[in-house]
């Protein structure tokens, strides 16, 4: 039975999220993350999509995410994930699905739920159990906003960043205090209960329509 489309709002902040086919190892090596890094940024910007956080693990992916143009959003990220999938085929000689069904999204409607979801994102590798903390692990946004080092993924949503008190490009101790401050909260339930609320609100699609609008509270 074809899946219907989306419902979103014509422009949110989204929970993007990506998982390889059975759990596949979709990311490698330091090749194949540099090469989804170089995809999404071919593909994403020209529908006025932003990253904001990600996590990009050796199984899935998470991006934090401002969609502009979300009536725009599931043929962009078709065309990425495939030019990748294209590009895995011929590296390593695989066949199958790369992907696992299409991409979640999840709606993000305050600012509460945007610095839960960031810290959320780059503890992923902490809770896989990859890493202690989360500097442990290179390919995540963590180390944009805690040590101000270079990602060019990232474009940062500055008046958020203003209010919190830190600053893009620079060292925030108060945001590694933020993330580190998550590790032991049980993120899970928190997530859970995050996309219970918004289902119930919006129903279990997330669609594109041109109506459609998150009301105010």
């Amino acid at each position: 039975m074809p899946r219907g489309p989306r419902i979103l709002p014509e422009e949110c902040h989204l929970h993007i999220i990506c998982r390889g086919n059975d759990g596949c190892r979709v990311f490698r090596n330091q090749d194949d993350f540099m090469q989804i890094k170089r995809t999404l940024l071919r593909f994403l910007p020209a529908i006025d999509l932003t990253i904001r956080h990600h996590a990009l693990m050796h199984t899935h992916f998470h991006l934090l995410a401002w969609a502009g143009r979300t009536t725009l959003l599931a043929g962009a990220m078709k065309a990425a994930l495939l030019s990748y999938e294209h590009y895995y085929r011929r590296k390593y000689g695989h066949r199958g699905h790369l992907w696992h069904s299409r991409y979640r999204s999840i709606i993000i409607k305050t600012d509460g739920q945007y610095l839960q979801c960031a810290r959320y994102v780059e503890l992923n590798p902490v809770y896989a159990g990859i890493c202690r903390l989360p500097e442990g692990y290179r390919w995540t946004s963590y180390r944009y906003y805690a040590d101000g080092l270079p990602d060019p993924l990232v474009s940062p949503d500055a008046d958020l960043l203003k209010t919190e008190g830190w600053t893009a490009g620079e060292a925030n101790a108060s945001y590694r205090k933020f993330v580190l401050a998550g590790i032991d909260l049980d993120y899970q339930q928190e997530k859970k209960r995050f996309e219970r609320e918004v289902f119930e609100k919006y129903g279990p699609k997330v669609v594109h329509s041109k109506n459609f609008k998150v009301p105010s509270k």
